[in-house]
């Protein structure tokens, strides 16, 4: 038996500079489908609608069948404090690197090695690092997000910026953060290249509204041990992860220390180096063994400050 329902397919593309529609003339088609021509473009169908796929004759291209929605963009309200810049005299974090014209447009994970999933290659405008107070980019960071049945999985991640005031936000540097990822429950973790990364003990619900994810005062919980360093009421990250493996060590192969050494030469300790530098664990733009404020002594401190073959090691699963 045929079936005889009459149509129209649209097909719209940039002719001549314009916007142009095309149809089939109504045609009677077979249960089992069929095939047309429109600008050039053979079409085809399945009763009752067109066929998924992409068209293109090179100069048209038509896309048949389901349109789907823009992606979900996952968006949040996330903040957290980094300790190496932490100025526990006005609770906030230090922008020595922006102020010295030190942070990157391009976000500096992938030069790092980092895989990420689904981001990546994110770039600001310069303009974004203009901004001074509170509201000034301290650094970049990456954001996590994992599987709600396995907090070893991510399903996606990106580069973003921090602020001083400890907001993790979007490339235009005030905007709540957004993921393009299902709107569900996942575990959020966060990193920084010379800190030791965190991650919340529990999920998260994330949608297109804004989530609330606090790392700053101890309100939202983290997966491990003294995952986070305190300062009074300030929850930080843990500074000095120099080589970038997930563990802080003074002494020993793969230690934090010597490459800070290595990087203002490796002969003259009070030598120092600027630049926009791991070893840089305070995060002033400075590269420092000795002296005050120099970057070797909170890898002791946040080992223990006594046994310096001790190590701290990142909280993750």
């Amino acid at each position: 038996m045929n079936l005889r329902p009459l149509f129209s397919l649209p097909l719209l593309g940039l002719l001549s500079g314009s916007l142009c529609a095309q149809s089939l003339s109504p045609t009677v088609i077979a249960s089992a489908g069929g095939t047309g021509t429109a600008g050039g473009v053979t079409l085809s169908w399945t009763v009752g609608e067109t066929a998924v796929q992409t068209l293109d004759n090179g100069t048209n291209i038509l896309t048949q069948g389901f349109h789907q929605a823009d992606p979900v963009k996952l968006k949040l309200n996330m903040r957290a404090f980094l300790q190496g810049p932490y100025n526990a005299g006005n609770g906030t974090m230090n922008d020595g690197l922006r102020a010295g014209g030190l942070v990157p447009l391009q976000e500096p994970y992938t030069a790092l090695g980092w895989s990420f999933v689904g981001g990546g290659d994110e770039t600001i405008d310069a303009a974004v690092l203009t901004v001074t107070g509170n509201d000034a980019i301290v650094d970049w960071v990456v954001v996590e997000l994992r599987d709600k049945n396995d907090n070893t999985v991510v399903t996606a991640s990106r580069a973003a910026l921090l602020q001083r005031d400890g907001d993790i936000v979007d490339l235009d540097g005030t905007s709540a953060l957004q993921v393009d990822a299902p709107a569900d429950d996942h575990y959020i973790a966060v990193f920084h290249r010379n800190h030791l990364g965190v991650l919340t003990f529990n999920t998260v619900a994330l949608s297109s509204t804004a989530a609330v994810v606090d790392l700053t005062d101890g309100s939202t919980a983290t997966f491990g041990t003294d995952a986070q360093a305190v300062a009074g009421a300030a929850y930080l990250l843990w500074s000095g992860d120099v080589s970038g493996d997930g563990v802080l060590k003074y002494t020993g192969s793969g230690n934090d220390r010597d490459p800070i050494l290595s990087a203002i030469g490796g002969v003259v300790p009070t030598n120092t180096l600027v630049g926009y530098r791991s070893e840089d664990v305070n995060m002033n733009g400075t590269v420092q063994y000795t002296g005050a404020g120099n970057d070797r002594d909170p890898i002791l401190q946040n080992i223990g400050g006594v046994v310096p073959t001790n190590t701290r090691v990142e909280q993750m699963p």
